[in-house]
């Protein structure tokens, strides 16, 4: 079946009944639910506010409980390919379903954890672990499946689960550090992530198998690897990795470094977070009409103006435009991933391309928290750092700007031509291509 067919088949697929429409928007709904209280929040974005309370009880030092986060970034790289992998075999909820108590409960015995780095640090390398089928492939790779013509759209309602937990899920800590202290957080946070699990066990729904089959065509993986786009998606997300951290670790302390007083620089990321939302939703609509390539660029143009306005040394309203405008590139990148890759690759192998580019983004993340700090330290400002960024986000645009047409337009091209006319003389062209004779 070629990506034509296939496409057909699926908007046909998608008319079948009010029924199959209903669900698939159920599954993007409830994939954003699933997302809220998954661990790219309950990790990534609560794991800060446990570092104080930590070294007030233990004594262990701010920098030695922070490299905690690094042992996490490094397992979410290693995990993230498995993860693809095993929701191309199995589907996405049923991974989900099995991660959702297991991840539930390793957040819950932090409640018990003993004076001991070690055992820290081999908490922060379970915890990402046991929430293995609880990253965005699994949720997003389900979305995807009940939908071609409103795919970005509805990929960007499912993203959007993210953005939400990202603003309510630190206030959520802080709440219940301030009220019961760390351990009763880390067991609330817990029983937060159990919601995941009545989600997807009452409300995603698994593709039909005739959907399903419409959708098989595609690239497999070695494939994919053969094709110019996928270096250059691999490469983008390397960079946008690099963008990301820098703004995301580092924009409380260059506020500060630049004069904003503590309390006001504490409350600048709701600004991030705010337009990470936004971004999820409106980038999803804009993918649906307007190739990934233009998006992105005009995303990238935002993050040019941002690391600019931050090595500018911002005030309280640059540092806030500077934060709005990181969020909506940071909110941006996901959506784009999980779009860009059933147009250029088709959907055989979404959750290994997926989760290969996820790692990536990782190692960007990795490199860039720490570059950035020793870039601060040698020369007293995060000034050229934030111009360096300015430069890594041209290169970015550029990336996404030579991808080319998705693979349908690519198919439909060498459909359109026409076919080759035999050299020889019976068709008036010698075999050095003149027509007639000289």
């Amino acid at each position: 079946m070629d990506t034509h067919e296939a496409v057909t088949l699926t908007k046909a697929t998608e008319e079948e009944s009010p029924d199959s429409a209903a669900a698939g928007w159920r599954t993007a709904a409830a994939s954003a639910l699933g997302l809220a209280c998954g661990p790219s929040v309950l990790t990534v974005m609560a794991f800060g506010a446990f570092i104080k309370p930590l070294d007030r009880e233990f004594g262990w030092g701010v920098p030695a409980i922070a490299l905690a986060a690094s042992f996490l970034s490094i397992t979410i790289m290693v995990i993230s390919p498995i993860q693809g992998l095993l929701v191309d075999r199995f589907g996405g909820r049923r991974v989900i379903l099995y991660s959702s108590p297991v991840f539930a409960l390793s957040l819950m015995a932090m409640y018990f954890l003993p004076d001991s780095l070690t055992v820290f640090y081999l908490a922060w390398i379970l915890i990402p672990a046991c929430g293995l089928g609880l990253w965005p492939v699994s949720y997003l790779r389900l979305t995807a499946g009940w939908f071609e013509r409103k795919l970005g759209f509805a990929l960007g309602i499912a993203n959007s689960g993210i953005g939400v937990g990202t603003v309510l899920v630190p206030i959520l800590t802080a709440f219940l550090i301030g009220t019961f202290g760390w351990r009763t957080a880390f067991f609330g946070l817990g029983v937060f992530a159990l919601i995941a699990y009545p989600v997807a066990y009452f409300l995603l729904a698994e593709p039909s198998a005739r959907r399903t089959a419409a959708q098989a065509g595609g690239d497999t993986l070695r494939v994919a690897a053969t094709r110019r786009p996928f270096w250059l998606v691999l490469g983008a997300f390397l960079l946008l990795g690099v963008i990301g951290s820098s703004i995301i670790v580092h924009q409380i302390p260059l506020l500060q470094d630049a004069g904003v007083s503590e309390d006001v620089a504490n409350l600048v990321p709701v600004a991030l977070g705010v337009a990470l939302i936004v971004a999820r939703v409106a980038t999803g609509w804009l993918l649906d009409r307007f190739k990934v390539s233009l998006v992105m660029a005009i995303y990238l143009v935002g993050g040019i103006a941002s690391v600019l306005l931050f090595a500018a040394g911002p005030n309280v309203v640059t540092g806030i435009l500077a934060a709005s405008l990181a969020g909506l590139l940071i909110g941006a990148e996901f959506d784009v991933l999980s779009y860009l890759i059933p147009r250029y690759f088709g959907r055989l192998a979404f959750g290994k391309i997926y989760g290969i580019a996820f790692s990536v983004f990782q190692i960007g993340s990795a490199i860039a928290a720490s570059a950035v700090s020793v870039s601060r330290d040698a020369y007293g400002s995060y000034t050229p750092a934030m111009l360096t960024l300015s430069v890594v986000c041209v290169v970015c645009m550029g990336l996404f700007l030579n991808l080319g047409p998705y693979r349908d337009e690519d198919a439909e091209e060498h459909r359109a031509e026409p076919p080759p006319v035999p050299l020889g003389p019976e068709n008036g062209i010698s075999p050095q291509g003149k027509h007639g004779t000289s």
